[in-house]
């Protein structure tokens, strides 16, 4: 007879994951695992099945951005952890709650002179917020509880928890404690925001720029305020687009806006670091006499790379709504922010010069028009890539917040497959708890990134995800050809052939349509987004088109060149 005050570990697991709202898991699968993935079933959590490791804790991580909720991924440890070292790193660059639960080889199977005793924890220390295995079955659900802690607070981000593969299967108490409460996250100093706001009102071309810590915080509605009452200029970046809804006045991705950064006076960081992305916040991407506020919810990401003016340790969205209450309380007068749309006038007439079809190939900003032209406000859209991704900077707008996820910070190319697979299956739940249609999930991504995960295009059939996914193929490595081409005058390992994306696209039972003629373009895009199931456009892009992007800053939005010098081009 069953103890009814008695349940499987894995059980009590599936327990606490639904207790966080979570419906949706990402697993590879294992017999390790068993027990957690029968109690996840039988709890109607919903198992989405992936192909490669990290292909597994990238769809956490997207479903992660996408939800607001933990992203769980679940991998064995011996052969799987290594595989996943990109999705951890990945997650762990960009902040996302994501726990990672491995399960590993029971302690009675080791022995004292094995082939090979791996260090899981050596492995991922330096990837991970937190790392642990749990030491006896009765204590799962306490360092489950904390896995979830340390993902969640603060600066958010992956932790791994290492579970003996027997626990899952072992009894432990039915009862458990009421989920840990989150700790309450921080308003600004006073005296600070009142600084702030003096400095912002007296400058004459102020910006905001944001990235995903301001999208954590659900800083939206205060940074809506501070841009159509005040007149201040935001730039979004990754998980911080839409914030502020990109119209090309008030709010634009700084990929596309980053040249207006230079003639800003006072420039805001909100939930945003100085790094690369940022040019360090150095000149030639800023001027040399900005001043610069910087809100973090870490006081050791303040200042990393610049001198900071003004640091404030804060919740972004606390903060910037305290700003806006004290701008109000001042009376400042609107900014006139059409400085920004006015700098960027050369660079959006090139732009839209290059987008008009002509006889010639396929420009991949023809992609971004089609799919801008066709895509609903509310739907998701995913980068990857690096010239594609480049371009959809051109075109693309994101006009709501947790709308739009790439690869970036870390730039793994390849990874926005799993990215959107995890925001499908985010958007697939949630719009079954709100009985409403589910939204359109769009991919746009290069050939070569691609290939990294290719067969994730089963996972998105066998889950039924609504994922259209845009490959631009010009059947080479585009920026390396160019960027060689350029610099010694001749390419090398550069060219991958003209593959048949569509025709993979099928074999893994998805639809695939390959597109060579612009006339089928727009078109193809609005039934993919229709279709709601797994759809690859293929579509044959001019392979000359990467080339302008070295060679003209009109049109290069990602942009590296300028923080060290490239070597002269050989003779």
């Amino acid at each position: 007879m069953t103890n009814e005050t008695e349940i499987s570990g894995g059980m009590a697991i599936a327990n606490r994951i639904r207790q966080h709202g979570v419906e949706t898991v990402f697993a590879l699968a294992g017999a390790g695992h068993t027990h957690l993935l029968l109690a996840l079933e039988d709890l109607g959590v919903a198992i989405v099945g992936s192909r490669h490791e990290s292909g597994t804790v990238g769809q956490a991580d997207g479903y992660a951005r996408a939800s607001g909720k933990i992203g769980f991924a679940l991998i064995i440890a011996e052969q799987g952890l290594p595989n996943a070292i990109t999705g951890i790193m990945t997650a762990f660059q960009a902040g996302s709650p994501v726990v990672v639960l491995i399960t590993r080889f029971p302690d009675i199977w080791g022995e004292a002179a094995g082939e090979f005793v791996p260090d899981h924890h050596a492995l991922v220390t330096p990837i991970t917020k937190w790392a642990r295995t749990v030491p006896s079955p009765d204590r799962l659900v306490d360092y489950f509880d904390a896995a979830c802690r340390f993902a969640t607070e603060g600066h958010p981000g992956p932790t791994v928890l290492i579970i003996p593969g027997d626990f899952l299967a072992r009894r432990v108490p039915a009862a458990s404690p009421p989920l840990p409460r989150p700790a309450s996250l921080p308003c600004a100093d006073p005296a600070a925001i009142r600084e702030a706001a003096t400095m912002l009102a007296g400058a004459q071309r102020p910006l905001i720029i944001t990235d995903s810590g301001a999208g954590r915080s659900g800083a939206g509605a205060a940074l809506r305020r501070l841009s159509a009452d005040h007149g201040i200029t935001v730039l979004g970046h990754s998980l911080g687009r839409g914030l502020v809804p990109e119209d090309d006045i008030s709010g634009f991705s700084w990929s596309y806006a980053q040249p207006a950064a230079r003639l800003a006076d006072v420039v805001l960081f909100a939930g945003a670091r100085l790094n690369i992305w940022f040019g360090f916040g150095r000149p030639p991407r800023f001027g040399a006499e900005s001043r610069f506020i910087q809100i973090d919810i870490e006081a050791e990401a303040i200042g990393r790379n610049h001198n900071i003016d003004l640091p404030i340790q804060a919740d972004p969205a606390r903060a910037l709504s305290q700003l806006a209450d004290e701008l109000d309380r001042l009376g400042a007068r609107a900014h006139d922010n059409t400085w920004v749309s006015d700098v960027l006038a050369d660079r959006r007439s090139r732009i839209a010069a290059l987008e008009r079809p002509n006889d010639g190939p396929i420009h991949p900003l023809e992609i971004g028009r089609a799919l801008a032209d066709n895509f609903p406000e509310d739907g998701y859209l995913v980068g990857d890539g690096a010239d594609i991704l480049n371009w959809t900077y051109g075109n693309l707008r994101v006009r709501r917040q947790r709308g739009y996820m790439d690869h970036q910070p870390m730039g793994a190319m390849g990874m926005g497959l799993p990215l959107a697979i995890g925001a499908a299956a985010a958007e697939k739940e949630v719009s079954r708890l709100e009985d409403r249609p589910v939204r359109p999930v769009a991919l746009v991504t290069g050939d070569g990134a691609l290939g990294f995960f290719v067969a994730e295009l089963d996972t998105a059939r066998r889950a039924g995800l609504a994922l259209t996914v845009i490959v631009s193929n010009d059947g080479m490595w585009s920026t390396e050809y160019h960027g060689q081409k350029k610099i010694v005058g001749r390419a090398v390992n550069t060219l991958l052939g003209r593959s048949n994306y569509a025709q993979a696209a099928e074999a893994f039972g998805c639809k695939g349509i390959v597109i060579e003629d612009r006339a089928m373009l727009a078109p193809a895009v609005a039934a993919a987004l229709a279709q709601g199931s797994p759809v690859l456009l293929d579509v044959h892009i001019d392979p000359e088109a990467g080339r302008l992007r070295k060679e003209d800053k009109l049109v290069s939005m990602i942009v590296f060149e300028d923080l060290a010098p490239m070597p002269a081009k050989r003779p």
